[in-house]
């Protein structure tokens, strides 16, 4: 008889929803990462909580970890669900469960720690840009190169105490972190090509046609977004995990 796979739930902490373009070919934000989610090591279920429009969890024992998503918010802007994401946040935090942060969810959680946030003075970053390991995760080496999908103006200029560099870049200082059992980065593991693209479509009326078109034209033949999200399912799954995740 074949044994199934042990099963968690992940709260999944919705900080925007889909444009309504996009939702003609993807059924919400919430699914994009229920694909991330899917594979081994165990069988995640999700809940997800549109904290944006104040729908929340009863708190940290709703769920076995915690993922914190992207937004076109601004955590500058200091908006009430804001302010209530980093309290939980940090809640999550004092009682060591799993926590991922991607994107606004990766610059909140330093934010809501003790770090500083702040826009970047390169403007847009948009696609696949320099990025490499300083120690070995996901698979890679430390130096290596880097390749997710991004989309952002903000970026994490000093990290919460504690927390160790995974990845930087020259454009973004702190593109991914972890702590204990919290891991941050700022990239989309959760996008594949053909959203970027539709995304794009959007991003273009505020970032204009050159910085779209030129993140376009350097997008790379492959990347490492798969290899992040078995990394991303290990670790939800038990910062233990790790010996093995990589």
């Amino acid at each position: 008889m074949m044994q199934s796979r042990p099963s968690l739930t992940v709260g999944v902490l919705l900080c925007d929803d889909l444009h309504e373009e996009l939702l003609t070919r993807w059924p919400s934000y919430l699914s994009l990462f229920d694909e991330l989610l899917a594979g081994d090591p165990v069988a995640f279920e999700t809940r997800g909580y549109r904290v944006h429009d104040k729908e929340w969890p009863d708190g940290p024992d709703a769920a076995d970890a915690w993922l914190v998503t992207g937004s076109r918010a601004s955590v500058h802007e200091r908006l009430d669900w804001i302010v209530e994401l980093e309290g939980l946040v940090r809640d999550i935090d004092t009682q060591g469960l799993p926590l991922v942060g991607v994107c606004f969810g990766h610059q909140l959680i330093h934010s809501a720690l003790g770090g500083r946030t702040a826009p970047s003075p390169h403007g847009w970053h948009l696609g696949v840009y320099p990025v490499h390991t300083e120690t070995a995760w996901a698979g890679l080496d430390a130096g290596q190169p880097l390749s997710l999908l991004a989309v952002h103006q903000d970026q994490v200029v000093d990290s919460a105490p504690g927390f160790e560099r995974l990845a930087t870049s020259p454009q973004c200082p702190w593109y991914a972190a972890k702590r204990g059992t919290t891991l941050t980065i700022q990239g989309h593991p959760e996008f594949d090509e053909a959203f970027f693209h539709a995304l794009m479509d959007r991003v273009r009326l505020k970032a204009g046609d050159e910085a779209v078109e030129a993140a376009i034209a350097r997008l790379p033949s492959s990347n490492h977004h798969e290899p992040v999200r078995r990394w991303i399912r290990g670790w939800l799954a038990g910062a233990e995990s790790q010996a093995t995740a990589g």
